[in-house]
């Protein structure tokens, strides 16, 4: 499955999630994100495009 350019992108800080969509084997598979993090994701781009690593450990901390 091909990402569209959006989806490659943080919803949060605009820069590149390295998100492997689809995949067993994408690190964001095997990681739990804060309700409250997920809640900082603008409406309008929530569920479309993942939280980068940076981000979730930034706000997790």
């Amino acid at each position: 499955m091909t990402l569209k350019e959006t989806e490659k992108i943080c919803p949060i800080c605009g820069k590149g999630n390295n998100c492997q969509h689809g995949s067993k084997d994408c690190w964001c598979k095997h990681i739990e994100i804060p309700k409250y993090v997920l809640e900082m994701v603008p409406e309008d781009k929530r569920g479309k495009a993942c939280i980068c690593k940076s981000c979730i450990e930034k706000y997790t901390k």
